[in-house]
């Protein structure tokens, strides 16, 4: 069977070893996934589409497409893109993140009330 895995890896220039570090695993782990002598595990297979960037169903060979749909492709673009904010408001406690939301919809209201001004 083939391994996109290693083909992936060596197609991005790194070392099983260097994969393993991204992705949390040990090298041999990653070793014995290339090698097929072990299973993925679906939160290693998870990790891996994440960290190149291709569907599950491509890792597996299930598929020939690398990334999913178009949708899918602007979802986890944009997913990507607000991460920053994301972890930032669940660092906060329960109090700040209620007020996040009322200071986000104040902002809203009036980025509205703007646009029908202009219009």
């Amino acid at each position: 069977m083939e391994n996109r895995i290693k083909e992936l890896r060596e197609e991005r220039g790194i070392n099983q070893d260097t994969l393993a570090g991204f992705v949390g695993v040990s090298q041999q782990k990653i070793s014995r996934v290339e090698r097929n002598t072990e299973n993925l595990g679906i939160d290693l297979l998870i990790e891996i589409s994440d960290y190149f960037h291709v569907t599950t169903d491509y890792l597996l060979c299930l598929s020939d497409e690398r990334r999913g749909s178009a949708q899918d492709v602007r979802l986890r673009s944009k997913m990507e893109e607000y991460q920053e904010l994301i972890d930032a408001y669940e660092a906060l406690s329960r109090r700040l993140r209620s007020f996040v939301l009322r200071l986000m919809r104040a902002m809203k209201k009036v980025e509205m009330e703007e646009q029908e001004n202009k219009d």
